[in-house]
């Protein structure tokens, strides 16, 4: 039995304490004990890929038991997260300099890295489920970590989308566990799956499921935490929250289109919808914000709507090889490349203390080293050629041509509009990472500001230059780097081995057209229509899914759970009113419903009672409503 898989898990969360109580001793007794936990980790998930594949299975933990499972995607997810946490880590002491609850934040670091390594090693949906809860709290304080109201109001949405997405995956967990006589381990699942043959109980269990699993990737219509979160978390956590968190929702839909639902055109269908507005709507809050962190923040939810489009062609069934391998591949570079901006964007932050692109016109002029490491991120998650993300983008552009050909008649038609919808989202992000480089690194800081160097310390130079030569090392030689990472995780994925020329005639016209779209856009758009006497102007957004539709819908249910309840109340006190009339009992002193408003509060008197009261109590007994419901459905099951 080989435990290695079970140390990625636990080390982590078992080192949080320890790493706790040296912050509060000395900030180098600290920054030293991080690094050396999140270096162990990272030897750990390296020792991973050298065992082949593998699972361990743990019999008597949780409801239904737990396992894991090592090779293929988790193995390079699992890596892929060890290794940006190195990176976020080498950061995290310069940016933390002067900084106060640091330790309360490493100890969180550390305990949502094991749980993030949980989600990407587990072997089943039970222990996926727990560990995505896990990882879902403990970075919450991520968020809410700078105590301002910003990020309060950032926190609650981040934790609302939380909880919802945690009780879409438990139904769909519970939908699959109906529906399939009891099966939940990943392979099991995906040998008993019959092509274009879905069950309703298994259906809704993968849309619940990809969901709770897109709540967390920042799918539409999910997607509303992301851009408020990311611009006000720390630096180092926006770089985990852009480039892993997200990618753990990304696992999830890629593990229900390969083992659950494969070859469902209804399901790839709806993916694929939710994609091309995620890749679409993402790539045009960036192109408008003003704001540093929210434009990355808003790319990041554009690039999951490439990766989703990949999933969709790969749960399709039909041709996977390309979609498989962009899927996969446009995840491990969009995680190096967001590991690079958002540690940019934390130098920058860190020297001028504000967001505000107006206000920090040529704040990146006094360093090279950032400026080359910011211009290799902006090129590659513009697509390109010789940098990484050109190599993924051709792949997922390729696998839609691909499709178009094969299917034919109207599902022909509606890949060719994706095809063209994808270049065009391909041309929004050069035209807003364009915005980007020339106001940081080209412009001239304003008159009346007064010219500064810019300081960053030797690790965060580092945590800089690595991912960003990896970007442009394995972009130039893709044969050489990424088809063989694809390789090696294309069994897990369903998929084969491919071999693609990527600088052929015919690969770099779907490229050249997506830039020549962006630079379009960027001189009609940006500098025509968004720039205004030097200084870029961000339109006003009318439709905010979360104040328009979401919170007027919850107050909306809950006035209406309120009225049913009542009316329920009221209905029973009645009963019980005329049945005591009728004995003869109608003297005794009763309580009148409309004199006590609180909620399962029985008194002749109104009592006043505070709202923390009242909410716990309303809360528990949910709680136990729910607990009472599941024990009768693993009874009766």
């Amino acid at each position: 039995m080989n435990l290695l898989p079970l140390f990625c898990v636990l080390f982590p969360m078992a080192a949080a304490p320890a790493v706790y109580a040296a912050s509060r001793r000395a900030d180098k007794a600290r920054d030293r004990a991080l690094w050396a936990a999140v270096l162990l980790e990272w030897l750990g998930c390296a020792a991973l890929l050298s065992l082949g594949e593998g699972t361990l299975t743990l019999n008597g933990a949780g409801a239904f038991g737990m396992s894991f499972a090592f090779g293929g995607v988790r193995t390079v997810f699992a890596f892929l997260c060890a290794t940006v946490f190195v990176f976020s880590a080498l950061s995290s002491p310069f940016y933390f300099g002067g900084e106060e609850r640091v330790h309360r934040y490493y100890a969180f670091f550390l305990l949502t890295l094991g749980g993030i390594e949980g989600v990407f090693l587990s072997a089943d949906l039970f222990t996926t489920f727990f560990f995505f809860e896990i990882m879902s709290m403990a970075s919450w304080v991520w968020v809410a970590q700078n105590e301002t109201a910003p990020c309060e109001r950032a926190a609650n949405t981040y934790l609302a989308v939380a909880v919802i997405g945690g009780l879409l995956l438990l139904g769909g967990v519970l939908a699959v566990y109906a529906g399939t006589d009891g099966l939940l381990q990943y392979e099991a699942l995906r040998a008993r799956q019959t092509a274009g043959q879905t069950s309703p109980a298994l259906f809704l269990g993968a849309v619940l499921l990809t969901l709770g699993f897109g709540a967390k990737a920042g799918m539409f219509p999910l997607h509303i935490w992301l851009p408020k979160a990311y611009p006000v978390a720390p630096a180092p956590a926006s770089a985990l929250l852009s480039g892993i968190l997200t990618k753990s929702g990304v696992f999830g839909i890629l593990m229900c289109g390969v083992c659950l639902i494969r070859g469902d055109a209804r399901y790839a269908m709806l993916l694929l919808g939710a994609g091309v507005v995620t890749m679409l709507l993402g790539a045009l809050l960036a192109l408008t914000a003003v704001d540093l962190k929210r434009v990355l923040a808003c790319s990041s939810l554009s690039q999951i709507g490439f990766i989703l489009v990949a999933a969709a062609m790969l749960a399709l069934g039909k041709e996977t090889s390309l979609a498989a391998g962009g899927a996969l591949l446009h995840a491990v570079n969009h995680a190096l490349i967001k590991s690079v901006l958002f540690l940019s964007a934390g130098v920058i932050y860190k020297n001028y203390h504000t967001l505000d692109l107006n206000e920090l016109r040529g704040a990146g002029r006094g360093s090279r080293l950032l400026a080359v490491c910011f211009l290799t991120g902006a090129l590659s998650i513009a697509g390109v050629p010789l940098f990484g993300g050109y190599v993924s983008k051709t792949l997922i552009h390729e696998a839609s041509v691909e499709h178009a050909r094969l299917l034919g008649g109207t599902m022909g038609t509606l890949f060719k509009a994706v095809e063209g919808l994808f270049l065009f989202a391909g041309g929004l992000t050069l035209a807003y990472m364009t915005k980007l480089f020339v106001i940081l690194f080209v412009q001239k800081r304003p008159a009346q500001a007064k010219p500064r160097a810019l300081s960053l310390d030797r690790a965060t130079g580092a945590a800089l230059a690595v991912p960003a030569l990896g970007l442009f090392a394995m972009g130039a030689f893709p044969n050489a780097a990424y088809e063989r990472i694809a390789a090696y995780a294309a069994p897990s994925l369903g998929s084969e081995p491919f071999s693609l020329s990527y600088f052929s005639l015919e690969n770099l016209r779907g490229a050249m057209i997506s830039l020549l779209l962006g630079a379009a856009v960027y001189g009609l758009v940006v500098r025509l229509l968004l720039t205004k006497k030097g200084m870029l102007t961000e339109p006003r957004h009318f439709l905010s899914l979360e104040e328009n539709v979401y919170k007027p819908l919850l107050r909306a249910l809950a006035f209406v759970g309120a009225l049913g309840a009542r009316s329920l109340y009221c209905l029973t006190e009645g009963i019980v009113m005329a049945l005591a009339r009728l004995n003869g009992h109608g003297a005794r002193p009763r309580v009148v419903p409309p004199e006590d408003d609180h909620f399962a509060r029985y008194s002749p008197q109104h009592i006043r009672s505070g709202a923390i009261s009242q909410t716990l109590a309303f809360e528990l007994m949910l709680f136990g409503l729910g607990a009472v419901l599941t024990l009768l459905y693993l009874l009766f099951s």
